[in-house]
């Protein structure tokens, strides 16, 4: 997150020692796989603040960049963006704000703690279901490595003998 909002772009990048290469909107979503829109949406919202030219381009920093790329994991991960604005208020606040900042991290890690942990039952119960096709399969004799699954069903034979 960014807290350069008062200067435009080009008044942050003019000197020679404190040039750094500056992004088009394009080149961030395409760098970051976030879209322009959504890009312009997190401004909209409040999320980033991103430095402009006099004409209004937008020039992204490396530090927007990796703002971007975190914004992604939040969302990823199933933050809101209500929190995420929340956090971003944070960053840009004068105040020292790391322990709030911390305390809302940790409170959405635990959060996705217990989602992943609920995905694991989630897939351990759909590899249940799985073993027990190959079990039964197995008993059959049929080998599912070696037969197309469509082959293994009275169904496929209909439609294979429908075919004729």
């Amino acid at each position: 997150m960014t807290t350069s909002v008062a200067r435009t772009a080009q008044d942050t990048y003019s000197s020679e020692e404190t040039r750094e290469r500056v992004l088009t909107i394009g080149e961030v979503a395409a760098q970051t796989g976030v879209t322009d829109h959504t890009l312009r949406y997190y401004e909209k919202a409040g999320i980033l603040i991103v430095p402009r030219l006099s004409n209004g381009q937008r020039r992204y920093r490396e530090i927007d960049v990796r703002a971007v790329e975190f914004i992604g994991h939040l969302r990823r991960t199933g933050m809101p963006i209500r929190t995420i604005r929340e956090y971003a208020d944070l960053v840009r606040s004068s105040d020292d704000t790391s322990e709030q900042r911390m305390s809302l991290l940790e409170q959405h890690r635990e959060n996705v703690a217990r989602d992943l942990a609920e995905q694991q039952r989630h897939l351990a119960g759909i590899t249940q279901k799985i073993e027990w096709y190959r079990a039964s399969l197995a008993e059959r004799g049929t080998d599912e490595a070696s037969v197309p699954a469509a082959m293994n069903s009275k169904e496929s034979k209909r439609i294979h003998a429908r075919s004729r």
